[in-house]
């Protein structure tokens, strides 16, 4: 048995680089766009280096967040250290590019840690909600904003949508501050209250400010990401327009990895293009977005994971 589990380990890492690799090959050599957005990425290379550095320091810190964010979970569970958890962490972004809306990105992290998976992910799970409600928040602010300041909308309507984000936004917290009670009501989910029942509100709160400082991440990095290929746009605008993209990246339904960037890149233009024509510089920073903030974690991740074990040996 022992022999077998050891063979079936590598036989998994082994098929987690392939993976790895087909993905890279499908997204980034194969990719229509990229010819058109290396010439122009070597176009804007012109002194702005720093930018470039900045979003990728951010990169590094904004996964260090997140890594600090599972921690505290996992720590309720089985405590674990930080290079532990950031290891975790950058595996779970590898094992999210196979899965449709990237749900394995929490699944993936319970490999680096030895407890009972199904709490892990339960536990994992909850940092996740708190992403997602801030998220949503801060993103339909920006997609109301938008619609007030740049589309014009009528006043009555501006009224009733504005109306319908303080609901949205009452509800997320409400749930989320009472996730016992919401759990209570699925039959499915009844035997994980007592991980829900784990965090207090203190340790919750926690969990959407590491959540914010991410998203206060996102948004910087493509605001930087757009100055750097000269994309015309003044910040406060983007401040408004960036949150409103990511809105609706977030509520649509994606598929697998090897259609994501296309799929991001359409939002991008749709809001993006009215401010400036430049399809190419808009183009250009959803890729490099995605490539430092998923790819470039995704390859550290599958090497990390040279290091666990899928099956006990």
């Amino acid at each position: 048995m022992i022999l077998k589990n050891k063979y079936a380990n590598a036989i998994i890492k082994l098929l987690i680089f392939i993976g790895l690799l087909w993905i890279l090959y499908l997204q980034v050599f194969k990719n229509k766009n990229l010819e058109q957005t290396y010439q122009y990425f070597i176009q804007s290379f012109d002194g702005s280096l720093s930018l470039l550095i900045v979003v990728i320091v951010l990169m590094f810190l904004n996964w260090f967040i997140e890594s600090v964010k599972w921690k505290l979970l996992i720590d309720k569970l089985h405590i674990i250290s930080r290079l532990k958890a950031l290891r975790g962490v950058f595996f779970g972004v590898t094992f999210s590019l196979f899965t449709p809306n990237r749900v394995g990105e929490f699944g993936g992290r319970i490999f680096a840690i030895n407890t009972n998976r199904k709490e892990a992910i339960a536990a994992t799970l909850m940092g996740s909600i708190a992403q997602f409600i801030i998220n949503l928040s801060f993103g339909g602010l920006g997609l109301l904003l938008y619609l007030i300041l740049y589309y014009k909308t009528d006043f009555y309507l501006a009224i009733a949508i504005s109306f319908s984000y303080l609901i949205m936004i009452f509800a997320l917290q409400f749930s989320y501050f009472n996730l016992n009670a919401v759990t209570r009501k699925f039959k499915k989910t009844q035997k994980y209250i007592h991980i829900v029942e784990l965090y207090n509100n203190k340790e919750l709160i926690q969990l959407e400010i590491y959540s914010l400082l991410r998203y206060i991440i996102y948004v910087l990095q493509f605001i930087i990401m757009l100055y750097f290929f000269g994309f015309n746009i003044q910040f406060h605008q983007a401040l408004v327009v960036v949150p409103a993209i990511f809105f609706l990246q977030t509520i649509l339904p994606l598929n697998v990895a090897i259609l994501d960037f296309g799929f991001r890149g359409n939002v991008a233009l749709y809001f993006l293009s009215p401010f400036a024509q430049n399809d190419i510089a808009i183009l250009a920073t959803t890729f490099s977005i995605w490539l430092i903030n998923l790819i470039i974690p995704a390859i550290i991740g599958g090497i990390a994971a040279l290091q666990f074990k899928f099956f006990k040996e």
